[in-house]
């Protein structure tokens, strides 16, 4: 999750500045840029059972990794905008293969009231991973976007040897075994959980696309803060990302998984929401906290969903969860930037974002 989502993902926030004011992207190139890496996600969720039809859960994660790596490292590459979409395209999908196998093999993995906890451990990759992008980025950035690419890319290839070491006993359903209701209508129709749940995923990743696409462009660009201080704010982002999920999975043990996924909720959209409203340096700072730590709605989501699912049903439920998130990710990849296009304003897509999460909360609120 380290080097699929933080860095793969997630790195790409802090570099918008600095690839328009270099003159290597426009702001609207910028955006959809952004908008393939999202779509593309929905991409790798979709086909990762496949992968996994022919070859084990770990193997299908390492060949994912190495190829993340490889497109961090041709980004480094200045040779226009089609050659940084496709890989930028690339590693959308390697990330969507991680999310899926990796929330698999870690909640089948967990014991039974410990699996929030082994949730947050995983998901802490993600806000580890946007740490070092906002802090490598902007100190790079001095010896050119090409060098500040690389260093990247060079913390994705530590992260990736890791990943090699730590799955090398790692054990996940046998290859081609798939569940008695494996499709995506079976798997909805199989629980009354499971279609708000898909809504909440859905809702989630398109909530967050303001921040995910234009955050750092807003502080540093459209208030006039530099990107020094847009870079500060993403490793401010990175920080609460490994905190967020301790505190979900603190949460999850106190109310249960199925309070703890509306109130992120509820928290998540306030803090996305609050930009909008007014640009005060401390809503400022609190809403790149708040988003940062939207991880933790992850953590507790998939905590939730491994309640009430069997291990051997996992990956087929995980498919359709993160296909779903895969699916908001792509409408918010479309959708913002052609709203930001029109209104050339930032105001109504974090008002919109955190609707999104208002509406998710309502869609997970427990009923008998």
């Amino acid at each position: 999750m380290f080097v699929g989502m933080g860095l793969g993902r997630f790195s790409y926030g802090a570099m918008v500045p600095a690839l328009v004011q270099s003159g290597q992207l426009t702001t609207d190139e910028a955006g959809w840029v952004g908008g393939i890496n999202l779509a593309s996600f929905l991409i790798g969720a979709f086909l990762s059972e496949t992968f996994r039809r022919y070859r084990p859960m770990p193997s299908v994660m390492r060949w994912a990794v190495s190829l993340s790596v490889l497109a961090l490292f041709s980004s480094a590459l200045p040779l226009g905008v089609v050659w940084l979409g496709f890989w930028r395209g690339l590693v959308g999908v390697t990330a969507g293969v991680i999310m899926v196998q990796g929330v698999a093999l870690t909640t089948i993995a967990a014991p039974e009231g410990r699996r929030a906890v082994a949730a947050g451990l995983m998901f802490s990759g993600v806000g580890v991973g946007i740490f070092f992008a906002g802090v490598l980025a902007p100190s790079l950035l001095s010896y050119g976007l090409a060098a500040a690419w690389a260093g990247i890319a060079v913390a994705g290839l530590i992260g990736a040897m890791a990943v090699v070491l730590g799955l090398r006993n790692a054990e996940g359903p046998p290859v081609g075994a798939e569940s008695e209701a494996s499709g995506f209508l079976q798997i909805l129709r199989s629980g009354p959980v499971w279609p708000g749940l898909a809504a909440a995923y859905f809702l989630f990743s398109f909530g967050i696309t303001p921040h995910t696409l234009y955050w750092v462009d807003f502080l540093a660009r459209e208030l006039d803060l530099g990107i020094s201080m847009g870079g500060l704010h993403w490793a401010v982002v990175g920080v609460f990302a490994v905190i967020g999920p301790w505190a979900a999975a603190w949460l999850a043990r106190r109310v249960r998984a199925g309070w703890a996924v509306v109130v992120t909720f509820v928290v998540l959209g306030a803090g996305i929401a609050m930009p909008a409203l007014a640009a005060w340096a401390p809503i400022l700072w609190l809403s790149s906290m708040i988003f940062g730590a939207q991880p933790g709605v992850s953590t507790v989501k998939a905590a939730l969903a491994r309640d009430h699912a069997e291990p051997q049903d996992m990956p087929g439920v995980m498919r359709v969860m993160i296909t779903a998130s895969a699916i908001g990710a792509a409408a918010g990849g479309v959708a913002f930037p052609a709203l930001f296009n029109l209104t050339d304003a930032y105001g109504p897509l974090f008002l919109i974002g955190g609707g999104a999460m208002f509406i998710a909360a309502v869609c997970m609120l427990p009923r008998r």
